[in-house]
């Protein structure tokens, strides 16, 4: 396209397949980090509120209980004839065991345990209490859950619980739920997944249609049933793209229009000139540099009018099998006779799959170059040959002095001419070979021509597609 050639060819290749993003995180990571993250913090707060709730329900229930066996001790009272601090403990045989464990004390006023259940501490729990209270206190290293009832002649009941009895419980609660747990998290990070991978296939559709256009095609991006979010972003898109097609149509038509009404001037001014000089007799050198000028600026038009054709190229070429011998016959060969130049022809491959214009304008071009820039005297080649990934080589071969190496690079650049060959030229032939061997997809690149000198410029197309 026109917009592209007045990119440097970096920033062109760039244009055509621009490079892939480094770095970053995709959208669809980000988005699955961030649910995952918000769920699994929401998930501990939810299990933090659960577990100190369950704490304080279970709490409530084992202080009742507290409550209810103090009750219980104080009514069953103490025996007279039971002995200061003695184990009241019931006595079970060997198959049988306690389903209800209780930790209890009989406290006399002085802070004496008058009687104590098994596996309870020698030491009162609180040997000072006359008053009912619920309390938390070390005895004998251990951290005790107590409750304190007041009974009759100053003796208070005081039931106890460890508190690692409260804690193996949420424990025991936690191991049964932390599986579960894990796996619906497992279930809601494979969920997201599929669903924000779903969510954003249509992204990914509109990147891919994005992708696959080329340079000639400034058509709008459509895609089915997109969401909002996304249409806004392919509207402005397809107005962008609008807006440049416009832009671009008109420099086409501008470089077309252009070269086509300065063809008309062009041929008369070249017409009056060679009147004034039958009909005046000016001397011969200024008019043979004036028409030579006229000459220029008219191959100047041409290349340019074929250049403004050649942009518009959008849909595929219509090709065929062109037979490379009959095309040489239809060229004019007149400026290769009159600098007694000899074109030669090895076809191993005589015919190329192309558009049959355009490979005659690549032809010509090439041809024209060839004489111009070749020795006087020497030879042109055009030969073909078969690629062994079955493509045909379509190379343009002369004797002339050729072109440094180092400058070979920019001979499809527009407007591009090796200074010092003494030649005429736009610079434009070369250009509208590229942009040929583009549309065609073949490759372009130049070596040396014959008997190690002059310029070869070589065209590999692709295989035939029928």
């Amino acid at each position: 396209m026109t917009f592209f050639r007045w990119l440097p060819s970096r920033n062109r290749m760039d244009a055509v397949n621009p490079p892939r993003p480094r770095g970053g995180w995709s959208l669809r990571r980000r988005l699955l980090l961030m649910v995952m993250g918000t769920s699994i913090s929401l998930w501990l707060v939810s299990l933090a509120i659960v577990v100190g709730v369950a704490w304080l329900a279970t709490s409530e229930v084992f202080d009742d209980a507290l409550e209810e066996g103090a009750r219980l001790v104080l009514q069953l009272g103490v025996p007279g004839d039971a002995a200061l601090g003695a184990d009241r403990s019931p006595r079970l045989g060997r198959d049988e065991a306690l389903k209800l464990r209780m930790y209890y004390q009989l406290v006399a006023s002085d802070g004496r345990v008058l009687v104590r259940g098994e596996g309870t501490p020698v030491t009162a729990f609180l040997p000072h209490a006359r008053h009912k209270e619920k309390t938390t206190v070390w005895v004998d290293g251990k951290l005790w859950r107590v409750y304190v009832r007041p009974g009759r002649a100053g003796v208070t009941a005081q039931v106890g619980q460890p508190m690692e009895e409260r804690l193996e419980l949420l424990e025991d609660m936690a191991e049964s739920l932390i599986w579960p747990a894990l796996g619906l998290l497992a279930l809601l990070g494979l969920l997201s997944w599929l669903l924000i991978r779903r969510l954003l296939r249509p992204l990914e559709e509109a990147a891919e249609r994005i992708g696959a256009k080329s340079p000639d095609d400034l058509t709008p991006v459509q895609a089915q049933n997109p969401p909002r979010e996304l249409q806004s972003i392919l509207n402005a898109l397809n107005a962008l793209l609008a807006r440049l097609g416009s832009a671009l149509d008109s420099e086409r038509r501008f470089t077309a229009d252009a070269a086509h009404e300065l063809r008309t001037p062009l041929a008369a001014l070249r017409m009056r000139v060679q009147l004034i000089e039958r009909e005046l007799k000016l001397p011969e050198p200024h008019l043979r540099q004036l028409r030579a000028d006229l000459d220029r600026c008219t191959a100047l038009v041409e290349s340019l009018l074929a250049l403004a054709r050649l942009e518009p190229q959008a849909a595929p070429l219509s090709r065929e099998a062109v037979d490379l011998g009959a095309l040489l016959d239809s060229l004019n060969l007149e400026a290769a006779q009159a600098r007694n130049m000899r074109v030669e022809r090895s076809l191993a491959e005589p015919r190329v799959w192309a558009s049959p214009p355009l490979l005659a304008s690549a032809l010509r071009n090439l041809l024209d170059n060839a004489v111009r820039y070749g020795r006087e005297g020497g030879r042109v080649r055009v030969e073909t040959l078969r690629l062994p990934q079955g493509g045909t080589r379509l190379a343009v071969r002369d004797d002339g002095a050729g072109v440094p190496a180092g400058q070979r690079a920019r001979l499809g650049e527009r407007f591009f001419r090796v200074l010092g060959t003494g030649q005429t030229g736009n610079g434009l032939g070369l250009s509208i070979v590229a942009r040929i061997a583009q549309l065609h997809g073949a490759s372009l690149h130049f070596e040396e021509g014959l008997d190690g000198g002059g310029l070869s410029v070589v065209m590999d197309f692709p295989a035939d597609q029928v």
